[in-house]
């Protein structure tokens, strides 16, 4: 990529977070490109990925330490954990992209009918621009500063009483300062809706009105849901 057509993919990434209605409408105006779109899901997938599989490690290490001390064994090889974690990841936000973008398309074939399904896909893809940063912090957090506390293991603890303590270890080590970033996600969510909003009334020609319907019901929906779940049970 020329140094030209760089700082033109740069500025047009700064366009969608800041104008991301005129960004669209100016994008409708050139053929799709997928590719293009598919980079920052991508680029999200994989630092989301990388940030779960070192919190992941940091996590099990502390476990093996615990588990030495009382002669237990080994939980499972690194890389059984690190395959878990890294398969499950980009297949949940692989997920939640289709649902996403399932969502504005249901959306659009409800009340505009414009005929433009494909690029509401691609502009669901390209508002993960949104995301990056949110996934950034996180992965340097969890890589650089953040540290589970250490596991202590009750003497004579059966193989039962085990996995009962290491699930709320695991849940335990989530909370804090995690738990805190998984806050400050809800509100990046919040930004992503947003951008998804502005797609459907660049795309499908939603009202003012209408795009802020909308955003209150995907708000609800993949935000606000979600959150409560997580918080209430």
């Amino acid at each position: 990529m020329s140094g030209r057509n760089a700082q033109g993919r740069v500025g047009a990434s700064g366009h969608l977070l800041f104008s991301p209605i005129r960004f669209f409408r100016a994008r409708l105006e050139r053929p799709p490109d997928y590719l293009a779109a598919l980079a920052p899901l991508a680029a999200y997938a994989a630092l989301t990925t990388a940030a779960v599989l070192v919190s992941g490690r940091k996590t099990r290490e502390m476990a093996e330490v615990a588990l030495d001390r009382a002669q237990l064994g080994s939980i499972w090889p690194a890389w059984v954990g690190d395959a878990i974690g890294g398969v499950s990841t980009v297949t949940t936000v692989g997920f939640l992209f289709v649902v996403n973008a399932l969502a504005v398309m249901a959306l659009d074939a409800l009340f505009a009918q414009s005929g433009r399904a494909r690029r509401l896909v691609e502009f669901t893809a390209l508002s993960y621009w949104s995301q990056l940063p949110f996934a950034a912090v996180w992965l340097g957090i969890t890589a650089w500063w953040w540290r589970p506390e250490p596991l202590h293991l009750p003497h004579g603890v059966t193989s039962a009483e085990l996995l009962e303590i290491l699930r709320t270890y695991r849940e335990n080590a989530d909370a804090g300062v995690l738990a805190t970033l998984r806050l400050v996600g809800t509100y990046f969510w919040c930004w992503f809706v947003a951008l998804q909003c502005a797609a459907l009334r660049a795309v499908a020609g939603f009202t003012v009105s209408g795009a802020w319907a909308a955003g209150l019901l995907l708000g609800t929906l993949f935000v606000g849901v979600p959150y409560a779940a997580e918080r209430f049970w």
